[in-house]
């Protein structure tokens, strides 16, 4: 049951960002919103680190500590890039739609991992899981177009940058050793708020940030559960489960972005945006089907 209450806990709280970034934008630049969040949860996972007990992590001689400039490119990577882009392109796109292209991360991952880095082997369900995918945001786009010309193509193309940026950054985490995740997820956030101290004092228009209680709420959820929490619970999901269990997370994370974009945010979205979602869904399964089988053999053992 726990490792149920993980998977939800985890699918709803990463899906539930875009909507809680459009609130924030209301108030705060991306530039801002970007820094305030990170620089939050950076303050956060510190607590966290010193709060909680010191985990030994196992490691061999050969497997040293990574070194600070590691965590400094890996920050950029998963937080500070991928955070100020998805920023910029809810200014002017729906948190919904924003849901359904960060739902291609784990497809950007296939990509890196198999045919740019040759770090896993190619099967024919990797191949599919691809062309499926990027069927997919075809799909979106066109129909998008036709129907809805108040999309905006720069926009969409920075929440794909993310997407792509998550991807990079997970496939350099795995080689990330001698570490507590306690420990690593409070180094990344320390580097990437660093990155981000300059980007908003020159871009950020620092004198005119103001902050309604609104925005305050939504940037302390974002820095807190939409940071730093998460991004344990995550870790301790993989460990009580596994990552194949872990990874159903890549079908509920876009999935709850789109209905509460749509009940809460009031989103306009079109049917041909929800067949493009269940496109990239299937893809996912494609790449792995055997995860849904294993979930499903579980469930009814239990």
């Amino acid at each position: 049951m726990l490792k149920f209450t993980l998977l939800l806990l985890v699918g709803a709280l990463w899906g539930s960002q875009y909507i809680f970034i459009k609130v924030a934008l209301v108030d705060l630049s991306p530039p801002a919103l970007t820094f305030f969040r990170i620089a939050i949860g950076t303050l956060f996972i510190a607590i966290l680190c010193a709060v909680l007990p010191k985990e030994r992590t196992p490691r061999s001689s050969s497997d040293p500590p990574s070194a600070w400039w590691w965590f400094a490119i890996i920050g950029l990577l998963e937080a500070a890039i991928p955070a100020l882009l998805i920023a910029w392109g809810e200014v002017r796109m729906e948190s919904s739609l924003a849901a359904i292209l960060l739902g291609t991360t784990p497809l950007f991952t296939i990509v890196l991992s198999c045919f740019l880095l040759r770090l896993e082997r190619i099967r024919t369900g990797i191949i599919v899981a691809v062309v499926l995918g990027f069927a997919g945001l075809v799909f979106l786009f066109a129909f998008r177009m036709q129907f809805d010309q108040s999309i905006h193509v720069l926009s969409s193309l920075a929440v794909l940058l993310a997407a792509l940026s998550f991807a990079l950054s997970l496939v350099l985490l795995a080689q990330v050793k001698g570490h507590s995740p306690q420990n690593v997820a409070r180094n990344l956030m320390f580097w990437a708020m660093i990155a981000l101290l300059p980007v908003w004092l020159i871009w950020g228009s620092p004198s005119e940030t103001r902050f309604e209680w609104a925005s305050i709420g939504a940037v302390v959820y974002l820095g807190t559960l939409g940071s730093s929490i998460v991004f344990l619970l995550y870790v301790q999901l993989i460990r009580i489960a596994g990552a194949t269990f872990a990874s159903l997370s890549n079908y509920l994370v876009p999935v709850v972005g789109v209905i509460l974009g749509v009940t809460l945010g009031r989103d306009q979205i079109l049917m041909t945006d929800l067949i493009a979602l269940a496109i990239i869904l299937s893809a996912l399964f494609a790449a792995n089907p055997s995860t849904l089988g294993r979930f499903s053999r579980k469930k009814r053992i239990q």
